[in-house]
């Protein structure tokens, strides 16, 4: 930034400057590069809107939205240090550029001006996390399409649970990150509101004409109260909570992502998104999704802190709403970048399918099928068959000879089924009730443990709306990859008409600037 010797701050009744560490503690200016250029529209709008109602002339017009030109191609490096923010310290890079600048703040306070820029901000953000989780759950659905029929183990409690598909998997990522994308553009509909004209609370007696400044900024209305307009930062928690929401649903994948590349040997990480250890040669360490599941703690943190400092504020604006602004930076910037990062790195991971289908029946995945059988089988009920089979589950010396951890698939059939007859006697013999049911389960043959214990089998038995079964997941595929295009659509629609608003924007500047004769 320039240097400055602070000689030329106005601080209207106040004779003193102020104290030195007093204004390092409350400048925001160094955060303020996220919204340097939304304050560059901010300002374009504004003094279009006071020209159109007569409270600039024309040529106090053109210099002034040629001085604002100039500032914005200079960048933010060239506003003037010094400043408690950028708002302040381009009106000073202006008003020495042009005497006219004086000018610019009629009918405005920094109150509606900086919750305007917050809400651009918050708004391009939005759209661009909703664009990162697109192409996210692209790639996700392109993953569950391509392991359509890998059988892959699935987990309670971290333990081996039963049999799934790796696609049915995924596409309960996809879901999730689905509600996560219908967070986002729901929060937009609510940030994408004009809070300019609003003054500093009480509106202005200059005519401002917001809902023509609220066009040329490409927001969808106006945030009507002046006083809520400018004292709510509901929109700002709101996206802060949208980028907690997306970052938990991202430190899940990333957590199986760091189990499921270690002992498990589900997958292979790709080199680009590893790191080998500084001692360790043979390391490759799952290091990206580690840090995307930290900085999840870290922005559901900026949540709690700024519910805390939003939850006892006076009406209408207090400074304490400053200590939002970089928890609401960090937070939708961490949920972009991550979002994206994550979709480059599933884009490239290898499945070990061999693995996965091996794994599918280790530690009796299929005992709730075989329990499952011996309700339609005998007609028992089948909390009965949950006994009987958890019984020949706990006796698994009597199947394998060690606690299960070869596959079903490789457990001698006479064998489980003697297992089976064994746990049903004891298990009848404690009731009278229970007794009758043991002839049934006496008709139990090896056809019927051989037809069960197959995981492939299994699945597509089941037939309901959203299991794992072929069917099922094919259909849920096709349907959410229509879901996608749909939203990618919608997305484009709304950057579009933003683009267009900002387009016109910039066509009334030109033709300010290209005015002759003044």
């Amino acid at each position: 930034m320039e240097e400055s010797k602070n000689e030329g701050i106005v601080r209207s009744r106040l004779r003193k400057p102020m104290d030195k560490l007093a204004l390092i503690f409350s400048s925001s200016i160094k955060d303020d590069e996220k919204i340097f250029y939304y304050d560059i529209l901010v300002d374009l709008a504004h003094v279009l809107s006071l020209h159109r109602s007569g409270y600039l002339s024309l040529i106090e017009t053109k210099e002034i939205i040629e001085a604002l030109m100039r500032i914005r191609d200079d960048g933010y490096e060239k506003i003037p240090a010094g400043y408690e923010d950028v708002h302040e310290a381009i009106e000073a890079k202006l008003t020495k550029i042009t005497p006219h600048g004086a000018k610019m703040h009629t009918g405005r306070s920094r109150n509606d001006e900086v919750a305007t820029c917050l809400r651009l901000y918050a708004r391009d953000k939005l759209l661009s996390i909703m664009e990162s989780l697109i192409s996210l759950r692209a790639v996700i659905l392109e993953i569950a399409e391509d392991s359509i029929d890998v059988i892959s183990p699935g987990f309670t409690h971290l333990q081996y649970a039963q049999p799934t598909r790796m696609s049915h998997h995924f596409l309960a990522y996809h879901d999730m990150l689905k509600r996560d994308f219908d967070r986002a553009l729901s929060a937009f509909k609510r940030v994408n509101l004009s809070p300019l004209g609003s003054s500093a609370f009480a509106s202005t007696s200059f005519n401002v004409n917001r809902e023509y400044t609220s066009r040329l900024l490409g927001f969808n209305n106006l945030v009507e109260n002046s006083m809520d307009a400018v004292s709510s930062r509901d929109f700002a928690i709101e996206s802060i909570f949208v980028s907690s929401s997306i970052l938990l649903s991202l430190s899940r994948i990333a957590e199986e992502i760091i189990l499921w590349s270690s002992e498990f040997n589900f997958i292979e990480l790709p080199d680009e998104f590893s790191s080998s250890s500084s001692i360790m040669p043979q390391k490759k360490n799952p290091d990206i999704a580690e840090l995307i599941r930290a900085r999840a703690g870290r922005v559901c943190g900026n949540l709690a802190s700024a519910m805390m400092i939003y939850k006892a504020m006076p009406f209408a604006y207090n400074r304490d709403f400053q200590e939002i602004n970089p928890l609401l930076y960090f937070s939708l910037e961490s949920a972009e970048m991550a979002t994206s990062i994550m979709a480059s790195m599933l884009s490239k991971i290898k499945i070990n399918k061999d693995v996965l289908k091996e794994k599918a029946v280790k530690g009796f995945t299929l005992a709730t099928e075989i329990a499952d059988m011996l309700v339609q089988k005998t007609g028992i009920p089948f909390r009965i068959a949950h006994k009987i089979v958890g019984l020949t589950a706990m006796k698994s010396d009597a199947i394998q000879g060690r606690n299960l951890t070869k596959t079903s698939n490789e457990v001698s059939l006479d064998l489980l089924l003697k297992s089976l007859l064994e746990s049903a006697k004891e298990v009848c013999k404690d009731s009278k009730i229970e007794k009758k049911y043991l002839e049934k389960i006496c008709e139990i043959d090896e056809k019927d443990i051989e037809g069960v214990i197959n995981p492939e089998l299994a699945l597509e038995r089941r037939k309901n709306p959203g299991s794992p079964s072929k069917l099922e997941v094919l259909r849920m595929l096709n349907s959410r990859k229509t879901a996608v295009q749909k939203d990618l659509e919608l997305v484009e629609t709304k950057v579009d008409k933003i683009s267009k608003s900002l387009e016109n924007l910039y066509s009334e500047v030109e033709k300010i600037l290209k005015t002759e004769g003044i």
